[in-house]
């Protein structure tokens, strides 16, 4: 079976779907409480929020009647979860919880079935993950534009979109390498896992200031100059091993600076003090002869 076919056709993972869009409209419900939105607010900002990614995937695609509009149930389902909120004040941190579990595993389902569809349509790979993502996160980012603030996946939000994105690149290594079907749940249950995890750990991104550099002119030329000073030490430990000839305490460098023409006078400088008794024959007995007797 195809994943996509799978994902589509499954009686289990359709129920699933149907409850993510429900929560997601819960979830949007909630917001337009605290904004204190009226009826028209909450039916809109759930639709949206539940359905936004999966009709914008579909128009993309351009897959004709987008799947949220091709029946009663997805409609339905969004609108019952924002009504839900309307009338009933869900509070707690139990609620929370719940919503935020069921949250991810729809998050999660509905980015390895926009990747699947997009793989299935046609579409390389990066277009193929980024309209998974989409489908995913891509009715929040809407519903957060619409209430008027900064989306969630921006920053400081747990891992929802990184999951997203884990989900997608792991439905698309089930496709590409043709494995069987029922692994497209095994990716949802990863990407699940990760935002999960991050929500409870609270971890998120690294921000744009925890990566800048943010140092004054001043202090950029003190760093320089610490730098060259840590050089010069450093090539000074380095260098201070090798041994440098002194030429005033070193027997080598005054031989190289001597200048002796020949063996007596290397002799001379050597050996000063009473010479020694020359033996006939060499050549600096020959010289002695020549200039005369040598004082004693």
């Amino acid at each position: 079976m195809d994943p996509l076919e799978l994902l589509i056709t499954n009686d289990v993972l359709r129920v699933m779907d149907l409850l993510g869009v429900f929560v997601m409209g819960v979830a949007a419900g909630a917001l337009a409480s605290r904004l204190n939105f009226d009826a028209v607010g909450f039916a809109v900002i759930g639709i949206t929020a539940a359905l936004g990614g999966g009709i914008v995937r579909d128009l993309v695609l351009d897959y004709g009647v987008p799947a949220a509009f091709a029946g009663p149930w997805y409609l339905t389902c969004a609108l019952a979860g924002a009504g839900f909120s309307y009338v009933v004040a869900a509070e707690g941190a139990w609620w929370r919880h719940v919503v935020s579990v069921l949250d991810i595993t729809a998050m999660s389902l509905w980015a390895a079935t926009g990747t699947a569809k997009s793989l299935a349509y046609g579409l390389d790979v990066l277009p193929a993950i980024l309209l998974g993502i989409t489908s995913a996160v891509g009715g929040g980012v809407i519903r957060d534009v619409l209430v008027g603030r900064i989306p969630a996946i921006f920053g400081g939000s747990p891992l929802y979109a990184t999951g997203a994105l884990l989900t997608a690149v792991l439905t698309w290594v089930v496709v590409a390498l043709g494995l069987p079907s029922p692994l497209v749940l095994i990716a949802v249950a990863v990407g699940s896992l990760l935002a999960g995890i991050a929500a409870w750990r609270r971890w998120t991104l690294p921000g744009h200031n925890e990566w800048q550099v943010t140092m004054s002119a001043a202090q950029l030329k003190r760093l320089v100059r610490r730098t060259r000073k840590d050089e010069r030490e450093r090539v000074a430990r380095a260098t201070g091993t090798i041994p440098v000839v002194d030429a005033s305490a070193d027997e080598l460098a005054a031989d190289a600076a001597a200048d002796d023409v020949d063996a007596a006078g290397y002799e001379g400088r050597i050996f000063p003090g009473p010479p020694a008794e020359e033996l006939p024959g060499t050549v600096e007995h020959e010289r002695r002869d020549e200039s005369g007797p040598r004082q004693a």
